[in-house]
């Protein structure tokens, strides 16, 4: 693939929370004529190929009324909600998605795998048939059940 071709197929990879957030600072750091060149074709390769919870996302919690923002790996977020916005107690504890724009009330076990699928959009394409599943668990039964795996 070339050119055009090589940047429409990696913009299809990205989820949309990563491609805003990247476009808002190219926007910001460069004047709109600037070229697209083999560094930045290589980093968003990088980006465009990492496994969903090793790329980097930016938080959309909400912290007295403005969003948290920082930038971590998607298996990080766990972590992140518990110290950073104390998602954390007995697991059957009802909690509120605090995300941008959502407000989702589930119990608090529940927070990690709904801000993943949701917020995130973690993806996970089969290999063999190019299905694409929203859970790492869903992929798995489906490589054992339809590919014998």
């Amino acid at each position: 693939m070339e050119g055009k071709q090589l940047l429409a197929f990696l913009l299809r990879r990205i989820p949309s929370t990563i491609l805003r957030s990247l476009t808002q600072t190219m926007a910001a750091s460069y004047s709109y004529n600037y070229d697209f060149d083999e560094r930045d074709q290589q980093t968003l390769l990088h980006y465009a190929t990492l496994p969903s919870d090793q790329k980097p996302y930016p938080c959309g919690w909400m912290v007295n009324g403005d969003v948290c923002n920082t930038f971590l790996p998607g298996d990080s977020f766990p972590v992140h909600l518990r110290e950073c916005h104390g998602v954390c107690g007995n697991d059957k504890a009802k909690f509120r998605c605090e995300w941008v724009g959502c407000g989702l009330q589930m119990n608090k076990e529940s927070v990690g795998r709904h801000v993943a699928e949701a917020h995130l959009q973690y993806r996970y394409p089969c290999a063999y048939c190019g299905e694409i599943f929203s859970r790492k668990n869903t992929l798995n039964g489906h490589l054992r059940k339809r590919h014998g795996l």
